[in-house]
């Protein structure tokens, strides 16, 4: 049970570290979102993270993210991937050369939230995209969990991916993870975090891993778990390697309110819903499995 700081209400939907219940959300939207914003910059500082996505009107766009972070001299990205050092982009990580992430083996069938079409779950798109009719017992999925996002989830069950944004390890470039896809893989999720800032790396990973596959003739899915905040091109190109594959598309849409997702989530999710509308109105209709 909290305490709104607006409208002074207790309620068991107003967090005591939050503030802000629901109603004044949606009622006083602008004073609801400056309170969040505050309790979001406190809690980033604990990690060395910026409290919102940078807008230095003579910074340096990144663009990777739909944040549209502008990052001035000696800033960093929200995500805390990408630094302005001495008028240069420098990325820390996130790029075919270094990917801040953790990976596992995740043995068939797993949980991954779209089971009940997923082809190593169900042999959904057998034989081209699945090995069995049935569960892909004997594979495994790899799961590579990034360590950095576009969102700031104030209740995010994996917060302990900023760990890994504040201490920039562990590190692995796109070649040596694409070489964890052994013949007992069928399938890659890219999630964390969030694969959206770090598309760069999640993308030529899945080249790479594919270009294997086609040439050993094998089955490997790629599959995207995200919050859909990342550039349009780049939402587009995970999607058509998820079409070709025989993948999923899973966008984890936190709520459909902007300012609530400003709340919550610490920035808009204007772009999320219009890649999660763009996807599934385009792939859908070609076989495009998608779980939103």
């Amino acid at each position: 049970m909290g305490r709104c700081l607006i409208c002074g209400d207790e309620s068991p939907l107003t967090a005591d570290r939050l503030g802000v219940c629901l109603k004044c959300v949606r009622r006083r939207p602008d004073e609801a979102v400056e309170i969040a914003k505050r309790v979001h910059a406190d809690t980033r500082m604990v990690f060395g993270l910026p409290p919102a996505p940078p807008r230095n009107p003579d910074g340096l766009p990144c663009g990777t993210c739909a944040n549209y972070c502008r990052i001035g001299p000696g800033e960093k990205g929200f995500c805390g991937l990408v630094l302005n050092s001495n008028g240069l982009l420098t990325r820390l990580g996130g790029t075919p050369e270094k990917g801040l992430l953790e990976w596992y083996y995740d043995p068939l069938p797993t949980n991954c939230v779209a089971w009940w079409f997923c082809p190593g779950c169900t042999g959904s798109g057998y034989p081209k995209y699945a090995y069995k009719p049935s569960v892909e017992e004997g594979y495994v999925n790899l799961a590579v969990f990034y360590g950095s996002c576009s969102f700031d989830c104030l209740f995010c069950q994996n917060w302990h991916f900023r760990n890994m944004s504040q201490n920039l390890k562990p590190l692995l470039g796109s070649e040596e993870l694409a070489s964890k896809v052994n013949r007992s893989v069928s399938c890659i999720c890219f999630f964390g975090g969030d694969p959206s800032t770090q598309m760069m790396h999640a993308l030529e990973t899945s080249r790479i891993a594919l270009q294997k596959a086609e040439e050993e003739k094998r089955i490997l899915r790629i599959c995207w778990e995200t919050n859909g905040n990342m550039s349009r091109n780049l939402a587009l190109k995970a999607a058509e390697l998820s079409l070709k594959s025989g993948g999923v598309v899973k966008f984890d849409l936190k709520t459909w309110d902007e300012n609530l997702s400003r709340v919550l989530c610490g920035v808009s999710n204007r772009v999320s819903l219009d890649n999660f509308r763009e996807i599934g109105e385009r792939f859908s209709r070609n076989g495009l499995k998608c779980l939103f």
